[in-house]
């Protein structure tokens, strides 16, 4: 088992690594306060026993899987029921799901009686990973993705290999993304494991490296930049800019860490035309994609529609589309804000 600590300004909360965890969980919940836990019902099917040998008292909300959970809809409905189930400000949310349910049972929790604790227990590889430390929270707007959230840091993380055993190996896939994006932005070390395992046999000792060593990088960057307001948590987005995009244009066929991984040949792309990046390490950004099985080529899509939508994601400014461009494996990116053309040209390139 692996500890790793965020250390904000105000306070700390642990992320707690490992294979096995959650059948300790009740160790790990507040001893005092009601707690309602929210997740969709497959996870609920496959997990209930769990927290119910805690022997806590709970209450559990439903929601939808994937991002159909992520609406104001379902915040609304939600609210209801911890008002209904007598929630107050000593209480407990715990997510237990992906990063949809995260991201959603979080931005709840930081509205709900101006923010109560909120406890991740992600499930996905995803999830684990990236949306579960941070404390972002959103849900979607018609406009794009994750347009409508606030700053919620959870009170704890927990993170159990375990739930990767039923994981279909698209979400593994998908998280896997994010592993190799860590892996250029920051640690040469993680990609060159990721570069020599076997994805498919999911040991548990080596899950365990890669996600802690994920989660130390991402905790890292939370410290220097809660609120990503100093362009410093910017590099995380490494990938995103282009993913955001297709996954909306998409309707969400193309998932989260599929279109990152797009997005990620699109900035290596354009980092080497800008001299920022060698030939030779974006070939072993693409071989780590095509090895891990996900896509590097744009799809079938509107070129002018992806970069439009652009315009919308969050990180841009003042209308300007901000790209993080690789300079190499394992080193700090840079960013940099790009014309219309430069990306048009290395999305049709790879479409």
């Amino acid at each position: 088992m692996r500890s790793i600590s965020v250390d904000l300004d105000y306070g700390s909360y642990p992320i707690i690594v490992g294979t096995g965890i959650v059948e300790r969980l009740g160790d790990h919940l507040p001893e005092k306060g009601k707690i309602a836990v929210i997740s969709t019902p497959i996870i609920n099917d496959l997990y209930r026993e769990l927290i119910e040998s805690t022997g806590r008292d709970y209450e559990l909300i439903e929601v939808p899987d994937g991002e159909d959970a992520k609406t104001w809809e379902t915040v609304e409905e939600v609210l209801g029921k911890l008002l209904e189930y007598g929630l107050d400000r000593k209480s407990t949310v715990v997510a237990l799901g992906g990063g949809t349910v995260g991201d959603l049972a979080g931005f709840v929790a930081s509205i709900y009686m101006r923010g109560i604790d909120v406890v991740q227990i992600p499930t996905t590889l995803l999830a684990m990973v990236d949306s579960s430390i941070g404390g972002k929270t959103a849900v979607n707007h018609p406009k794009g993705k994750n347009l409508v959230g606030s700053f919620h840091q959870p009170s704890k993380v927990i993170i159990d290999t375990l739930f990767l055993e039923s994981l279909p190996e698209r979400e593994v896939r998908s998280g896997l993304a994010e592993t190799v994006k860590y892996g250029i932005i920051s640690d040469k070390g993680l990609f060159e494991i990721l570069e020599g395992t076997s994805i498919e046999d999911k040991e548990p000792q080596t899950m365990v490296e890669i996600i802690a060593r994920c989660a130390a990088i991402k905790a890292r960057y939370v410290e220097q930049d809660e609120r990503d307001n100093k362009g410093i948590r910017a590099s995380l987005n490494y990938g995103h800019t282009t993913g955001h995009s297709i996954e909306n244009l998409s309707k969400h066929e193309v998932n989260h860490g599929e279109g990152v991984a797009i997005g990620m040949s699109v900035a290596a792309l354009i980092a080497e035309e800008m001299s920022l990046l060698d030939n030779e390490m974006r070939a072993r950004q693409e071989a780590l994609l095509l090895k891990i099985g996900l896509p590097t080529k744009v799809p079938d899509l509107e070129i002018a529609e992806v970069v439009e939508v652009m315009h919308m994601d969050k990180k841009a400014e003042d209308g300007r589309i901000r790209f993080v461009l690789p300079t190499g494996i394992g080193k700090e990116p840079v960013l940099r804000y790009l014309s219309e053309e430069v990306i048009a040209s290395a999305l049709r390139e790879l479409q």
